[in-house]
């Protein structure tokens, strides 16, 4: 029992902290996932378990479901393109150029995923963990045209950000 009430205080101080700072949350959902769709730095941020859980506590403090989607997938989105740019700069050099140097097998997954899929494989590769940042390094590295790029990147991203705020949103809600 004593363990059950410490569970619960500790739960009401983070909801508290929660609502005394919760124009921060969506500015920290915005940089997460921006860091989750860069390449090498998505690698060090655990953004989509954090997702699910600032979902919950952003939504038991009081906060917007909608705004919170928005943030992070705009993160997600900038980081997109700023991946895609990134490949299209260093396009002759990219697989020379680290991570790919140390694991080309890396380059030649994501290369041959693109491939495949296309504008589809942008979309998908937000829910392939470690292919996330790698596949909009590879579009621009394939000078993949930058309307589909930018369209398949918006729906992913909008996408990848509701499937991982949402149900952390729908918990705190319950827990209201």
């Amino acid at each position: 029992m004593v363990l059950f009430a410490a569970t619960g205080s500790l739960w009401e101080n983070l909801i508290g902290f929660a609502h005394e700072n919760i124009a921060l949350i969506e500015p920290i959902v915005f940089a997460l996932g921006f860091a989750e769709s860069i390449v090498l730095v998505s690698m060090l941020v655990p953004s989509t378990i954090l997702f699910l859980a600032i979902g919950g506590v952003h939504n038991a403090a009081g906060g917007n479901f909608f705004t919170l989607w928005l943030a992070g997938a705009a993160g997600a989105y900038l980081g997109d393109i700023v991946s895609y740019a990134l490949g299209r700069y260093f396009r002759a050099d990219i697989a020379n150029l680290w991570p790919f140097s140390k694991k080309p097998e890396w380059y030649v997954l994501a290369r041959g995923f693109f491939r495949s899929w296309g504008a589809p494989g942008i979309i998908a590769s937000k829910f392939l963990g470690m292919m996330r940042p790698f596949v909009p390094v590879v579009a621009g590295a394939a000078r993949m045209r930058w309307l589909p790029f930018l369209l398949a990147s918006a729906v992913s991203c909008l996408i990848w950000a509701g499937a991982f705020l949402g149900p952390g949103h729908g918990i705190g809600w319950l827990m209201k």
